[in-house]
């Protein structure tokens, strides 16, 4: 019995079941593309999901097939995704899916050192995990975090303030007009100064902007779209104060924002020669909302082994204004052979299960009349993306109750319910 033998977590209970007998207890008929997608174990993995498509679901399966299946301990996955919500959802999942193989053997899983969580959470940990990412395990203080609202404070306290606006050579006063300024707003406000600051300081921190290189291409190259290379200047000038503000003289502690924090645990990445190879799988969600930093980190956790796996919808990228590029999603593949050498599988997840076939063909249509090209022969959206409705009815997305007494409403809604749970549409809460 090599699976009872392999895997530490059953030696003392019974073998896990075969996987189809696990989807099958969770009511789960993985599609062709799905099930390709959880059974795929060895090197980058490009999933194009698109709405609707259970993609979620296809990570929380993957992890379990490597987990259960394939000899892979928790604490050698790296899953993250971009918001808490989504966070709570992978680990509630996981430990529901887990949980139902340990009825069959008897014996639980430690998810406990599992690298699972936002990107944030994740690099936070990595900076105080001193035996996976310092190899001579010195005692490293990690820096104090400033959430968003305490990287306003720390820019708006006047000592503070007043010590990055004098780098520029200008008074308070007319260093929060010139920001101002530069950003569209004809106002003395310290507070719009101090906002305009930070989304400025975050997207420099997030493209890796260094500011004595940035300062010597602009001076190799002044002329920039949209902005004047005085201003990109004038903001660097006030970048490099806020980094030192940050970390005060004759004094071992510092701070870290949002931002900086992502910065400082590739900096340890890039600093240990092993950490390519501290996990065994690199998986993320979501990955159309990740930026520059988010990637670098990405690639350099898969360069030991090249099983990076990600899975995105391009056309639900939200968080450009946070310095998100969808490029990184679109252009995966060319990314993967730059930084590995190697092409991913790609696997494309399109058929929608959430809505019906006349919104799907709406959407597909609406989506398809925008250009897509951007320079130099690239996109801005993967292409040949085929979205298909599961369900291929006509019958209404929404529908309404008939005008009349609350009581009544609610007993029409009532009756409503009771009827799709008799026809077997929704499960009764109660079982």
């Amino acid at each position: 019995m090599s699976t009872f033998s392999q895997h530490s977590n059953i030696l003392l209970g019974g073998t896990p079941p075969p996987l189809q007998q696990l989807w099958k207890d969770a009511g789960f008929s993985p599609n062709p593309q799905q099930e390709e997608a959880i059974l795929h174990t060895d090197g980058p993995l490009y999933l194009t999901a698109g709405p609707g498509s259970g993609k979620t679901r296809v990570l929380l399966w993957r992890t379990v097939n490597l987990i259960v299946y394939h000899d892979v301990q928790p604490g050698e996955i790296y899953l993250s995704t971009f918001t808490e919500k989504a966070a709570r959802q992978l680990k509630e999942g996981l430990r529901s899916l887990l949980g139902m193989v340990s009825n069959y053997t008897g014996q639980p899983y430690d998810l406990s050192g599992m690298y699972i969580g936002t990107v944030h959470s994740l690099c936070q940990r990595m900076l105080t995990d001193r035996r996976r990412f310092f190899p001579d395990r010195h005692r490293h203080r990690p820096p104090t975090l400033l959430d968003e609202l305490g990287q306003y404070f720390h820019l708006y306290n006047s000592r503070n303030w007043e010590k990055i606006t004098e780098r520029t050579g200008l008074g308070t006063q007319e260093g929060q007009e010139r920001i101002n300024g530069i950003f569209g707003h004809r106002s003395l406000s310290k507070y719009y100064a101090v906002v305009n600051c930070m989304i400025a300081f975050n997207r420099f921190s997030e493209e890796l902007v260094e500011p004595g290189e940035a300062r010597r291409k602009l001076s190799a190259n002044p002329h920039l779209e949209n902005v004047s290379a005085d201003d990109i200047l004038f903001l660097l000038d006030l970048y490099e104060a806020y980094l030192q503000s940050l970390h005060p003289a004759n004094s071992p502690a510092h701070w870290t924002d949002f931002a900086l924090l992502q910065k400082e645990a590739y900096q340890v990445l890039t600093q240990n020669p092993g950490s390519g190879k501290v996990f065994k799988h690199i998986i993320v969600d979501e990955y159309q909302d990740t930026n520059t930093i988010q990637e670098r980190i990405f690639f350099k956790l898969a360069q030991g082994t090249g099983n990076i796996c990600v899975v995105g919808d391009d056309d639900q990228a939200l968080y450009r204004f946070r310095g998100a590029t969808v490029e990184n999603f679109v252009q995966f593949p060319q990314r993967c052979k730059s930084y590995l050498k190697r092409a991913p599988r790609r696997i494309a997840l399109d058929i929608n299960y959430r809505s019906r076939d006349d919104i799907v063909s709406f959407f597909s249509r609406f989506i398809q009349q925008a250009d897509w090209r951007g320079p130099g022969g690239s996109s801005y959206r993967v292409e040949d993306k085929n979205i298909q409705a599961h369900r291929t009815d006509h019958l209404p997305a929404v529908v309404a109750t008939t005008a009349s007494h609350p009581e009544r409403v609610v007993d029409e809604i009532a009756r409503f319910v009771r009827r799709l749970i008799d026809e077997g549409k929704v499960q009764n809460p109660n079982q």
